[in-house]
């Protein structure tokens, strides 16, 4: 299904999405949109839930649980027994067919079925957007210190994202780019950053229509990093992903902690930065923003 053909269903598919509350990042139209360029989705009302399936080289799976209100765990059980049945048809075996971004509640309900089985795939990570604006006490000290460096030496500007600044944001991505991958030797280090060059592309071409919110830094007269996000919750913003220039000291946490400092998103409590891709370095700062909740993700496959 091509972008704009997906576009269409946005309404239609955010309805679904919207009776969830879900404070993962993965139930918002905008994740399945922006990964539109590496899976062919497809969506199927299978006993009044919304199944999404997601075509891929190597198979088929769900993108999501069943979207829909449970009124009754039998059938929602029997809904993914259904769309199991119809991932074999197309696998065949082939150990493709799951359930993915699980939350635990929905679990709830799958847990103890026959035929089923799951594992945690990963944690969102979660902070008071509160102390990210305000980097308050002794736990932010650190950050407070690389955020009063940026400020006071660098000539720079928090503005709106406009279309007019994607070719620049792109070559900023290109640029850090080149040094994660000077660091960081990993085939899977490799491929997700070839992989979420053309995410942020697509994210800045549609944001409009996906809703996001972008803001970007300019230094010297110079766009130095970029930011977007989106509500996942009426209580939860999640911030999608940020780029800065590496050689900028303190610029990263200046941009984090203005961006949670915005108006657009004072109205949420919390902010969702998703998970670490299961690299470390991407752990290890993310933890040492001191999260107050981790929203486990489950996978769902047959036993």
């Amino acid at each position: 299904m091509g972008q704009d053909s997906l576009l269409t269903q946005k309404k239609f598919i955010e309805g679904f999405l919207g009776r969830q509350f879900a404070h993962l990042s993965a139930f918002t139209f905008a994740n399945i949109f922006i990964w539109s360029d590496f899976f062919g989705f497809r969506f199927e009302v299978i006993n009044n839930f919304l199944c999404v399936f997601a075509d891929h080289s190597s198979g088929t799976f769900l993108y999501l649980p069943p979207l829909g209100k449970i009124t009754d765990k039998m059938l929602f059980c029997s809904t993914i027994a259904e769309c199991f049945e119809k991932m074999e048809a197309v696998n065949r075996g082939n150990d493709v067919s799951r359930v993915e971004n699980m939350d635990q509640s929905r679990l709830g309900f799958v847990s103890g079925s026959s035929g089923m089985s799951s594992y945690r795939k990963s944690y969102d990570i979660c902070y008071f957007r509160e102390d990210m604006a305000g980097l308050k006490g002794n736990d932010f000290k650190s950050k407070r210190s690389s955020y009063n460096y940026f400020v006071k030496n660098y000539r720079h500007f928090f503005q709106p994202f406009t279309t007019s600044m994607r070719e620049d944001c792109c070559r900023l991505y290109d640029r850090w780019a080149e040094n994660r991958l000077s660091k960081y030797q990993k085939d899977i280090y490799a491929q997700l950053i070839h992989e979420n060059r053309i995410v942020h592309r697509l994210a800045m071409e549609y944001q409009k229509q996906l809703g996001l919110v972008g803001r970007v830094v300019e230094v010297d007269g110079k766009i130095a990093g970029y930011t977007f996000g989106l509500p996942v919750h009426p209580d939860v913003f999640c911030v999608l992903f940020e780029i800065v220039d590496l050689t900028i000291n303190g610029l990263g946490v200046y941009i984090f902690k203005t961006f949670c400092d915005d108006p657009q998103l004072k109205p949420y409590s919390l902010i969702n930065v998703m998970d670490d891709f299961e690299m470390d370095n991407i752990k290890e700062i993310k933890e040492s923003f001191h999260p107050v909740l981790l929203v486990p993700s489950y996978t769902v496959t047959q036993k």
